[in-house]
């Protein structure tokens, strides 16, 4: 690892922690005035976004910790790393989050057959719009955090919090209106529409962990940028046995290339050091490992493998 590397790595934990510690204060916040707003107004809408909120900080809290475990560096066990910690961190909120949405969903549908008008429906505002503003600032700065760090747990907070914007607004035109112009039923959607709204999100969170636990490949652009480093080389004959992935902040890139049969130990190393240095270049966040075979040996390689795809299975005729 170059001194460079080092340095962001360093830099991106510094950027998590504070983002993490951020999101954990705007989410304790956000609870205690929804508390009170919930038991003074009753609002069903208000109620959605508690329970979210209370996700959130639940979320947070846990966040800091595996946050800290991910950046851990490789030990006897963990020889890759502890990165996939995100990941499997992003599940474990799936499985919250679904659980509230189910809470919500079911007090919405009651206070849809049931209507209730909500008491005081000025603090219902005065509280929903304060939730709006605090999310709008919180959102600011975890998209500058993540622009900084590409985090997985960054990534899928914002990714609910900037829901939780849409979802705050639509309960805060739905309770302005529905009591100021004897709609009381409107207070029931708009808690239905935040149930729908945390469903949502699980599945957003969802698809963004899944990949990263199936090893699935970076972007076709990623990896068109590694090729063009490499065809780039002159020393580089050719390539092959690409292979890439994500965990967590870190990608890892696997591959042989073809050096000339010719070169010495040393020069052959040299080449392949080279090469390596030019892709962590490019992936700042990047653990690349290049097997160099001499010419002629790739080619003898996909042969074999194609005599034994021709042999027949055991047990055939």
């Amino acid at each position: 690892m170059n001194a460079n590397t080092s340095e962001c790595r360093n830099e991106r934990s510094k950027w998590v922690k504070v983002a993490t510690g951020a999101a954990v204060c705007v989410a304790s916040l956000l609870c205690l005035v929804k508390i009170g707003g919930w038991f003074i107004t009753g609002s069903a809408a208000i109620l959605g976004s508690l329970a979210d909120s209370g996700i959130d900080l639940l979320v947070s809290v846990a966040a800091a910790g595996v946050a800290s475990y991910a950046a851990l560096q490789p030990d006897t066990n963990h020889k890759f790393g502890h990165h996939k910690a995100e990941a499997l961190f992003a599940l474990g909120q799936v499985a919250l989050i679904s659980a509230s949405a189910s809470l919500v969903l079911w007090e919405s549908v009651h206070h849809l057959v049931e209507p209730e008008p909500v008491t005081r429906p000025d603090i219902a505002v005065g509280v929903l719009l304060f939730s709006l503003i605090a999310t709008i600032l919180l959102v600011s700065f975890q998209t500058l955090a993540l622009k900084r760090t590409r985090s997985l747990i960054i990534q899928s907070d914002r990714a609910h919090y900037i829901g939780d914007i849409f979802a705050i607004t639509g309960a805060l035109l739905a309770v302005f209106t529905g009591s100021y112009y004897g709609i009381p039923r409107l207070d029931a959607v708009a808690g239905l529409t935040m149930g729908l709204f945390l469903t949502h999100s699980a599945w957003q969170v969802t698809k963004i962990a899944i990949p990263q636990l199936m090893d699935e490949e970076l972007p076709e652009e990623d990896k068109e940028t590694i090729k063009q480093i490499l065809e780039a080389n002159p020393n580089v004959l050719s390539y092959h046995a690409l292979r890439t992935r994500r965990a967590g902040d870190k990608s890892f890139i696997q591959l042989d290339i073809q050096l000339d049969a010719g070169l010495s130990f040393r020069e052959a190393h040299d080449i392949t050091d080279e090469v390596e240095l030019q892709i962590e270049g490019a992936f700042t966040d990047a653990d690349v490992i290049i097997h160099a075979d001499p010419e002629g040996e790739a080619r003898l390689e996909r042969r074999v493998i194609e005599d034994v795809e021709d042999y027949p299975a055991s047990g055939s005729q």
